[in-house]
This record gives C-alpha cells, structure tokens and sequence, in this order.
C-alpha cells in the first residue's frame, strides 16, 4: 500500500498542472493582499480612540434619518439595524477597523480557500478517469494489489494534496498580513457576519479553527463527489465538467435556501448541507437543521458516492 501512495503522490507531483494550481494559490493571495491593503489603508492609520468616534457619528447620523420620519421602510431598517451593529461594537470594544495578520487570515483565508476547492474537484474527478480515458488503469491493476487498495491511495493522493493547498495558503497569507499589517495577537477580537443569522462577536482563536475544520469537512464531501465521478465516468472530461457543475450549482443553491427551507423535502438533499462554516457562526442553517443533522445527511450520501463507485470500480472490465 505504501507503494501505491507513493507511486500516486510522485504521478500527481510530475504533472505541470499540480505545480500551478499550487502557484495560484500563492498568487492570489499575494493578490488579495495589495487589494485589501489599497482599500483599508485609510481606515486602519486612525488614531487611537478614532473608531469609537466614527462609530458614534454614524449612530447619530442614523438616529436622524430614524426622527424624520422617512416613509421608506427599507431604510429605516436598515438605520436600526446600523445603530445596533455599531452599539455592540461600542460595548464589546471591537474596533472594526482594526487590521493585523491574524485578523486578515481570519478575514481572508477562506475567501481563497474557494479556489483550494475548485483546484482539488478538477483532481480528484480526473485522478481515476483520466487513466482509464488513456489506458494507464490496466498497468495499476496487473499489481498484486486490490482494486479498492488502488482507489485508497488515489483518494488520499487527493485528500493530501489539498491539505498541502491549505497549509500554503495559511503561511502565505500569513506571512502576506505581517508584511502589510505587522504582527496581532491570536485573541484579536472581531465581529464575524453570517446569510444564516446576525453578528457575532468573538476572537479569531475561537471562529479560526472552526471555520478551517467545518470548511476542511465542506471539501471532504466534494472530493468524495468528484472522486466517485471520476470513477463511474470514463470520460475525463465529461467528470470533471460534471463535478465544477455541481460545485458551482451548491454556491447558487445556498441563496435559495431561505425560500426552500420549509419544504419537507429540501433538507434531506446534500447540496443545501454543503455550507458547515455556516455553522462557526450560527446554530442552524435552516429551521431545525444544526450541524448534528448536516453532519449525518453528508456522510449518507458520502456512504452512497463511495459505495456505487467502489462497488463499479471492482466490477467494470478495464484490462
């Protein structure tokens, strides 16, 4: 078995397309980085104490619209709403202005990491199929190993190489947030926004970790898609189009949730499951759907993908 996973981990590593998927990665963070500096240069030079007085300006410029008695609904909710973010910044103490490399990984990481998952979906949904598009396959399965061994150590090739992803984007962004906006602490105090719910207010050493881990979990699922699909589909191109279909429909599926929500249908279906970040900030994604549930509905179809692949994987003719 450590044959096979080396011999995959050296295939994947000689293939042009793997060095530059991890080239972009670096080079849109890098990116990233000046167009988040170009933005927020003015607002993080304030001195100290600034922020509490921009903050209560624009409390009482929205407490003026909210007297004179506009008849646009729309913004006086919206003035209410300003009023209570700003007011609970002013009593947490959070400066929303605020900018240090642990603040900006917290902002920014998962942001790249989409690319991270588009990159490892067009991987794993050509790791299998490619080789039996080209006829490579019969050469792994004239070994005296099992085909399940072979997919195994395809799958973990996959699953490695997308932790090297995310490692290299961590230190990149970490190394970029230094650069441009010097050393934070790890505590720093932030205000974190969700579709699903309001704010809520913590610090990046309690939101970080869990927005890696769910958003680590998230790209499990899509792999395990694209990876059963490179294996039911002979043709490499025909999987891979198929699995950024599906990645791309979730992003705009997420939108609908909302109007779904109530169907008694929709939340036994994985796509509206596919957002656990969700869950670093909120309880529930949908009425009565904690992660507990999510969890539970994304290993059901994870059990399904796997085992209708592994099981025409080990019965297809490919010699």
């Amino acid at each position: 078995m450590g044959a096979l996973l080396k011999n995959e981990w050296i295939k994947l590593w000689n293939k042009k397309q793997t060095w530059f998927f991890l080239g972009a990665i670096v080079i849109i963070m890098i990116g990233l980085t000046f167009i988040y500096q170009s933005f927020i240069a003015d607002s993080t030079n304030q001195g100290e104490g600034e922020w509490t007085i921009e903050l209560e300006t624009e409390i009482s410029e929205q407490e003026e619209i909210l007297e004179s008695g506009t008849d646009e609904e729309w913004m006086e909710a919206q003035a209410e709403q300003t009023i209570q973010e700003n007011e609970e910044l002013l009593e947490a103490g959070i400066n929303p202005n605020e900018m240090n490399n642990m603040i900006f990984m917290n902002e920014t990481v998962l942001s790249v990491a989409s690319f991270i998952t588009l990159f490892t979906v067009i991987v794993a949904s050509s790791i299998v199929s490619s080789e039996i598009d080209n006829g490579t396959m019969k050469h792994l399965l004239i070994r005296p190993y099992e085909r399940w061994q072979v997919l195994l150590s395809k799958f973990i090739t996959v699953v490695a190489f997308s932790i090297v992803m995310m490692v290299t984007l961590i230190l990149t962004n970490i190394l970029m947030g230094t650069i441009f906006f010097g050393t934070g602490s790890y505590s720093s105090q932030v205000m974190e926004m969700s579709f699903h719910g309001g704010p809520l207010y913590t610090t990046v050493a309690n939101i970080f970790p869990a927005k890696i881990g769910l958003y680590f979990l998230n790209m499990l699922m899509f792999v395990i898609i694209s990876f059963s699909l490179s294996i039911l589909f002979k043709s490499q191109t025909l999987a891979v189009g198929i699995s950024i279909f599906i990645l791309f429909s979730t992003s705009v599926l997420q939108g609908f949730s909302l109007l779904l929500a109530d169907t008694a249908w929709y939340k036994f279906i994985f796509l509206p499951h596919l957002d656990l970040p969700a869950y670093a900030v909120v309880d529930e994604i949908m009425p009565g759907v904690g992660i507990g549930f999510s969890l539970t509905i994304l290993a059901i179809y994870a059990i399904a993908f796997i085992g209708a692949s592994g099981i025409y994987f080990q019965k297809k003719d490919l010699m």
